[in-house]
């Protein structure tokens, strides 16, 4: 898989909502300075992206709830997998497998946020507005 730049934030990463979209700033805000950390850095960045990502995943299915989101099991899934993917990076970094961890913020992370983004969670958002949120 060919590496993949880190999204810098701009509009065009906004599906207008806030709170989505303040969430998915400091994603990409989170990500790049995981991306450039130094070995001895990168558990703790990655660990505070994980964590920021939980969070706002969590976030996110709240407001799928609050507005009853047709799909929201679909989406929850995919927030549940995204989930379990993070365990499995955790681990392995607390192998020493860095080159792994670097990997997965500079190519699968980066690929995933762009194509969820624009499908899962701009359909939310779409949704939220018609529902006057």
């Amino acid at each position: 898989m060919p590496t993949l730049s880190i999204p810098a934030w701009s509009p065009s990463l906004e599906v207008g909502n806030a709170i989505i979209d303040a969430d998915h700033k400091e994603t990409v805000e989170l990500l790049a300075e995981a991306a450039k950390a130094s070995d001895a850095d990168l558990p703790t960045h990655f660990t505070a992206f994980a964590q920021h990502l939980r969070d706002h995943l969590a976030r996110e299915e709240e407001l799928m709830h609050q507005y009853g989101f047709p799909p929201t099991p679909i989406h929850v899934h995919e927030h549940n997998r995204v989930r379990l993917e993070l365990e499995g990076i955790a681990k392995r970094m607390a192998a020493g497998n860095l080159a792994l961890v670097r990997g997965y913020l500079t190519e699968v992370v980066p690929e995933w946020f762009i194509n969820h983004k624009n499908t899962m969670d701009s359909a939310t958002a779409a949704w939220i507005r018609s529902q006057g949120g």
